[in-house]
């Protein structure tokens, strides 16, 4: 927390101690925690793997809450939680306003916070969930950077020690383009750390729209994708100095046609619907369907007020997400492959009963138990969304924000449709809803089953 404090000491914000004493007594605890273990020997499980992962979110997101409480940005604790769940999960749904007033201070933490848990999102997919074998993510486990090994320790270490650098690289790339963009320093800093963690923080209620730069959005598109695609991919062609990696990946080929025909598709209809010049009418699509498909969530419009084909398309986009090993949410274009390959597969096998047929990303053929698990996994998230859905309409929300309310929490894009859309928040949120929508963050971000599985009897016997 000292680089929001010495923030908020040279701009004389005054809320500098709210950073002291938080980060004064994470440290107190922290240096206890070792001392307490650092005679034990450190061998981590896959049973600790998967509860590691919930208490690290869990107690980061605690402890990340209390500079906002204190300095009064939240109204009360729940809302400083449901705010630092946002940033961890990297999802931007906020129910912080006005911005443009706020501490410096204050939003560069909140900008922090979401460059913080990307990159622990990115550890987490490439390194410990094809560990942990959750919702097919196995696939991964011969193709991260470093050597693999059987324990989780040694492969942690190794990864984050390989990405970090790539992150770090990709996140100063960002600020300069943004800062000769024509951002001021500050500016370009905080949208750089939520750009690339694909979370979709501003500075300004406005959002991106307080820009208005057609320089500015092409340059925070092009970043967008770079987190929403697998930095594996990015850590391969850094280290080989060569971009055939990309253009040999058939997941990033998927992407990259199924962004280019939404992001059309939606231009035509903004441009036949709405009366728009053609140039601003694609500009408009592309940028809020790149946004939301990266489930960064930036807005400069409010799309929801567009035809309904647009939103609808949209809406669709952010359920697949970006690309497995990146900052995106949503289902990821990976397990989306192989339910539309698996798809094509049966009615293949129904013309010709007594083929044999296999499914296949790229040259890998895929295992029958991956191929399962992303079906099951896919099946839990269509439950659990409906659950949850269903649970906010008790608190006498209507559907559309109910529905979207989950959606944009689940998938990590932030904003929704209805109150919760881009020209809203989640401000007037009843507390329990909004602690629900909590679950939704770490439930779609930590996906489903890695949580799910803490409660269930068998996880707990020896």
């Amino acid at each position: 927390m000292l680089f929001p404090m010495f923030t908020a000491l040279f701009f004389n914000d005054g809320d500098w101690m709210d950073f002291l004493g938080t980060g004064g007594a994470s440290v107190f605890l922290g240096v206890n925690l070792v001392l307490m273990n650092r005679k034990k020997e450190l061998i981590l499980t896959h049973r600790d793997g998967f509860l590691l992962t919930l208490l690290a979110w869990l107690v980061l997101s605690a402890i990340g809450a209390v500079p906002f409480y204190l300095n009064g940005v939240a109204a009360t604790w729940i809302d400083a939680f449901f705010e630092t769940v946002s940033g961890l999960t990297t999802t931007g749904a906020t129910v912080f306003v006005g911005l443009d007033n706020m501490g410096h201070g204050i939003l560069l933490w909140r900008s922090m916070i979401q460059w913080l848990g990307g990159m622990g999102i990115i550890v987490l997919a490439v390194a410990v969930l094809p560990f942990l074998g959750v919702g097919g993510l196995q696939l991964y486990r011969s193709e991260m950077p470093g050597v693999v090994k059987d324990k989780l320790q040694p492969r942690l270490r190794q990864t984050a020690r390989s990405l970090w650098g790539v992150y770090f690289g990709i996140t100063f790339s960002c600020i300069l383009c943004y800062y000769f963009g024509g951002m001021t320093l500050f500016d370009a800093i905080c949208h750089a750390l939520t750009t690339i963690a694909t979370g979709g923080f501003s500075t300004h209620d406005a959002s991106f729209g307080y820009f208005d730069s057609p320089l500015l959005e092409s340059i925070c598109m092009v970043f967008m994708l770079i987190g929403s695609i697998n930095f594996n991919l990015h850590f391969f062609a850094v280290h080989r100095g060569s971009l055939k990696v990309y253009k040999d990946d058939e997941e990033f080929r998927f992407y990259i046609a199924l962004l280019f025909t939404i992001s059309f598709i939606v231009g035509l209809t903004v441009f036949f619907a709405h009366d728009l010049p053609f140039l601003q009418s694609m500009r408009m699509a592309f940028f809020h369907t790149i946004s939301i498909a990266t489930t960064t969530g930036f807005a400069t419009t409010d799309y929801s007020l567009w035809h309904t084909l647009a939103p609808m398309l949209i809406l669709m986009i952010m359920f697949v997400g970006g690309m497995a090993g990146s900052t995106s949410g949503g289902l990821k274009v990976m397990r989306v492959m192989m339910i539309v390959r698996q798809g094509a597969r049966e009615i293949y096998k129904l013309v010709h009963p007594h083929a044999v047929a296999y499914v296949k990303i790229g040259r890998q053929r895929v295992p029958e138990h991956i191929v399962q698990a992303v079906w099951s996994f896919c099946g839990v998230y269509v439950i659990a969304f409906n659950i949850m859905a269903v649970l906010l309409t008790m608190y006498n929300i209507d559907l559309v924000t109910a529905f979207s309310a989950v959606a944009a929490t689940i998938t990590s894009a932030g904003p929704g449709l209805g109150e919760v859309g881009p020209a809203g928040n989640f401000a007037g949120m009843p507390d329990g809803a909004k602690l629900i929508l909590c679950a939704s963050m770490l439930l779609g971000r930590l996906e489903l089953f890695t949580i799910l599985v803490i409660f269930t009897p068998m996880f707990w016997k020896k």
